[in-house]
């Protein structure tokens, strides 16, 4: 019996131990496998597509697949994708990341994908097989990203052997050698290509999400060169409304026309091409006569060109000539971009580090010094010689030891509640955006959402399909955007309507922000009627939008025009006096390396105010233009809080380009503010760093920079007369100075402190508009501060 018994025991002992080994072998055997980027390439700061491949070898999985995306050591969130794979099966995931940073480099051990079986809410993390983490082959700014949509790669074998102004080197992507997944389906993905060319592809062939990412890319900036032939309008898809040309019967065009355009004789014999028409709103970029070879439409801040000839068929794309068109098509599709203000910041960095700050400012953290010294002055008084004489007179002394104690809780009760009055009843919201006012009526912009908790767990915020939503990360730690901890505070799930962000853990009376992007469509504009006559401004300006305007202004140069406010439907006339012939490019009215904080923090609003300003014109300035601007306590970016009531405090500034009529009369002084300004070192490659709030000196780590000088658009479709041009201001000693002579392309020198032309000015002068200063330092081995030379051009218009 005894033998019998020990057997049982030891079975019964067996059977204990095997069964987490059965469990074991009775779980999910995730393997997954991650590609990103177009072509397994991203660029430093922009989205990416991102295609992941689960493979399950055990048994079935119920849970979330998270991907933890950093923006930067302030902000970032994880996102959350259903998984729901069977034993044996393999899926494949597709999403977009919103933001691609560096900031993990080095960092060989983190880990940015996680698998919860059970929902990342409550479940359980399972360790997973295969890829740990997202990487990629990731390149910066000053390489070119272009991505073509053709049958045949070779068709457009021309762009390995084109030059992009400021580039260090192009990248060449086919979508041919992409797989389907990998072909995004949010703008963001398109991150990283600055053109997209189109060669006989039959667009309206992807998916309605794939070609609205594709119109989302072009209205954020991206510029999309679609190639001539017949079915070109049947076969654009979603952008056939956007096509700037109207193509008829074949014609041949004269090469000559080409090989002026691009400078050299690269091309000869027959050029095919097609008779065009100009859509409306539509602007050429070349002509042969009275037919456009190349025009473009303003989609948003982007572009759609459109060439009225293949752009892949012989004999036009093998020859010696195709590179260098190429190279001048971006070079003047894109002029514009080179013109807009940090171009190598994030602006999502930035938006935390100056509208996120003082958004995060709420009013009811300032508690009135005064009154809470008068309450104690009081409760000093009360306590010692009043409290004293009463209990003195009653003979009731033995009473102190009570109500002492009972005064003291007490104020400090009413201090307390008159402290805490505004945070006790209800979450608080500051809603700070700024949203620009497109060609196509369609808002674009920024925002930042504060909250104020009144109670501690979890707040989760809702945004539409083309609002993008990522939050501010605990400031206390500063390693709390280490990858493997960011899903831990932020967290973002997607559906077809829109995105949800769980804030976790969010503290008692703490503050939890999100930030994003929106675009929004039209919700109405500024109706501008202005002209100016010289130097005199007048028009009226007319408020369409369904909601008032505050401080409505007029931003020219560094300067605000007050107009006033305006409620919808309200017109006001506007009659001002400028200093100069035209109304000016919006340049910063702060220092590009301090917050636009007030001395003191009295007046919140007025700080939320200033850096809108700021951030508007440093990071949503492309193209530079003389602006409108007002505000409205109107919340126009539809970030909600459900189940929850919260008080909302909303500033939305509104942003809308200028274009004036001007009479120009007489002698003309374009003065260097009147004109766009970017200096850009030879290689292509840096900018000088701006040093102090004047905005004149700077610093100069380079030999050798080029300094391109734009005139305002008035003149250019102007034919002028000009008598000089003069650039001053030259510090000999540090630099020397050469100004471009376009006919002959040599830069002649100054020998003295100023330089001036007053012959043969249109030779330095190209077609669009620029005149181009050439400057050299004498000793560039540790580099030179100083201060850039200063254009100025004197002329009439020719009668």
């Amino acid at each position: 019996m005894w033998k019998k018994l020990a057997l049982f025991l030891f079975l019964f002992i067996g059977l204990i131990i095997s069964i987490p080994t059965v469990n074991a072998l009775a779980a999910p055997d995730l393997t997954v496998t991650v590609s990103v980027g177009i072509d397994g390439k991203v660029k430093e700061g922009k989205g990416a597509p991102l295609v992941i491949v689960v493979e399950n070898n055990g048994t079935a999985f119920n849970g979330d697949l998270v991907i933890d995306v950093p923006n930067d050591y302030m902000t970032g969130s994880g996102e959350a994708i259903p998984l729901d794979i069977g034993a044996g099966e393999t899926k494949t995931i597709s999403l977009v990341i919103p933001n691609v940073t560096n900031m993990n480099e080095g960092m060989s051990n983190a880990k940015t994908i996680f698998l919860y079986e059970g929902g990342w809410e409550k479940g359980k993390e399972i360790v997973h097989k295969g890829a740990q983490k997202v990487t990629a082959a990731l390149f910066y700014h000053e390489s070119k990203f272009i991505v073509t949509f053709t049958e045949n790669p070779d068709r457009l074998g021309a762009l390995k052997n084109s030059r992009i102004l400021d580039a260090s080197n192009n990248q060449i992507i086919s979508t041919s050698k992409m797989s389907e997944p990998n072909i995004p389906v949010e703008a963001a993905g398109w991150g990283a290509a600055d053109f997209i060319i189109v060669d006989e592809y039959p667009l309206a062939d992807l998916s309605a999400k794939k070609q609205e990412a594709l119109l989302g890319w072009v209205r954020s900036g991206g510029i999309l060169v679609i190639g001539g032939y017949a079915n070109v309008n049947a076969e654009a898809g979603i952008f056939s409304g956007y096509l700037p040309l109207t193509l008829k019967g074949s014609i041949e065009s004269n090469p000559e026309v080409l090989n002026n355009w691009v400078g050299i004789k690269g091309f000869e014999g027959v050029i095919h091409s097609y008779l065009s028409e100009l859509n409306p709103s539509a602007l050429p970029l070349l002509e042969d006569e009275e037919n456009v070879l190349i025009a473009y439409s303003q989609v948003g801040r982007g572009q759609v060109v459109q060439t009225a000839f293949s752009v892949g068929d012989d004999p036009i794309s093998t020859a010696v000539g195709m590179p260098a068109l190429w190279s001048k098509l971006f070079d003047t599709a894109g002029q514009q971009n080179q013109f807009s203000q940090n171009q190598h910041d994030n602006p999502r960095t930035a938006l935390a580090h100056s509208v996120g700050r003082t958004n995060e400012l709420f009013p009811s953290f300032k508690v009135s010094a005064p009154l809470v010294f008068g309450i104690i002055i009081f409760y000093i008084i009360l306590i010692i010689p009043v409290l004293y004489i009463i209990l003195k007179r009653k003979d009731k002394r033995e009473y102190a030891w009570w109500i002492i104690p009972s005064i003291a809780i007490v104020t400090s009760i009413a201090i307390f509640a008159y402290g805490a009055k505004d945070r006790i009843g209800g979450a608080q919201i500051q809603h700070s955006a700024i949203v620009n006012v497109e060609q196509d009526g369609s808002l674009s912009g920024y925002y930042v959402e504060s909250i104020l908790s009144n109670k501690s767990g979890d707040f989760t915020l809702t945004a539409p399909a083309e609002t993008t939503l990522s939050a501010s990360l605990p400031a206390n730690d500063p390693f709390v955007s280490t990858p493997g901890t960011i899903h831990k505070h932020a967290i973002v799930e997607k559906d077809a309507t829109g995105s949800k962000l769980h804030l976790r853990n969010i503290g008692y009376w703490n503050v939890g922000t999100v930030y994003g992007e929106t675009r929004l469509e039209k919700k109405g504009n500024y109706e501008i009627q202005l002209n100016v006559t010289d130097k005199k401004l007048t028009g009226t300006v007319t408020n369409e939008f369904p909601f008032a305007l505050t401080e409505v202004a007029i931003w020219s140069g560094t300067k605000l025009i007050p107009i006033g406010d305006l409620g919808p439907g309200e017109s006001v006339q506007v009659d001002e006096t400028l200093k100069t012939s035209t109304l000016l490019p919006r340049k910063s009215m702060f220092n590009p390396y301090m917050n636009p904080t007030p001395v003191n923090m009295d007046d919140l609003m007025k700080m939320r105010k200033d850096s809108l300003l700021s951030f508007s014109s440093d990071y949503m300035n492309n193209p530079s233009n003389p602006v409108i601007i007002g505000y409205t306590d109107t919340q126009i970016v539809p970030i909600e809080l459900p189940k929850a009531k919260p008080s909302v405090s909303a500033l939305t500034m509104v942003v809308q380009p200028i274009k004036s009529e001007v009479a120009f009369t007489g002698m003309l002084s374009i003065e260097p503010e009147m004109m766009e300004m970017v200096m850009i070192s030879e290689d292509g490659q840096t900018e000088p760093e701006p040093m102090g709030s004047a905005g004149d000196d700077y610093y100069f780590g380079q030999a050798v920079y080029n300094q391109i000088w734009r005139l305002p658009a008035e003149l250019v479709e102007k034919k002028m007369k000009w008598t000089s041009i003069e650039v001053s201001k030259i510090q000999k000693q540090l630099y020397g100075v050469s100004i471009l002579n376009v006919r002959t392309k040599e830069y002649e020198q100054s020998e003295s402190g100023k330089l001036m032309k007053t012959e043969n000015l249109n030779d330095y002068i190209t077609p669009e508009g620029e005149v181009i200063v050439r400057i050299v330092f004498h000793d560039a081995k540790n580099g030179n501060q100083g201060r850039a030379p200063v254009l100025k051009m004197i002329g009439e218009v020719a009668q």
